[in-house]
């Protein structure tokens, strides 16, 4: 009569871990798939302005609302909210403000729970004055 019982828990036991690692993994898959789609989102926006002119000057604020929306609209319908932190980065990978020293930008996304916990990150960098495959 025992026997039964546990393999009962055994096998509740076991779906719950597979339930937990699917939730985990979808949010940490949501991220990812965020950063990918901002990724080509910017690399589009360089090479636009590498076919303009030559010499690329971007405007950070410019940046930073492509970079905000994408984000929003990828993640919209997870029903979280997230904090997106970003850098400006020079020539020597130091923070930078000024639009004519640009080289790359570095961002973090992150998912908060509902404590304002950090749930899941991803984190990228990204030059924009050089276009690769």
């Amino acid at each position: 009569m025992a026997v039964p019982f546990k393999y009962f828990f055994v096998i509740i036991s076991v779906a719950c871990i597979i339930l937990a690692a699917s939730i985990f993994g979808l949010n940490q898959n949501s991220n990812t798939r965020t950063i990918t789609e901002v990724k080509s989102l910017l690399s589009t926006i360089a090479v636009g302005q590498l076919r303009e002119s030559q010499k690329i000057e971007q405007d950070p604020k410019e940046l930073v609302a492509n970079l905000v929306s994408e984000v929003i609209k990828v993640q919209k319908n997870h029903g979280n909210d997230i904090r997106i932190s970003y850098v400006f980065l020079n020539h020597a990978e130091k923070p930078t403000e000024k639009s004519h020293e640009i080289e790359s930008v570095q961002f973090k996304i992150e998912q908060l729970n509902e404590d304002k916990e950090v749930r899941s990150q991803a984190e990228q960098r990204l030059s924009l004055n050089k276009v690769s495959n």
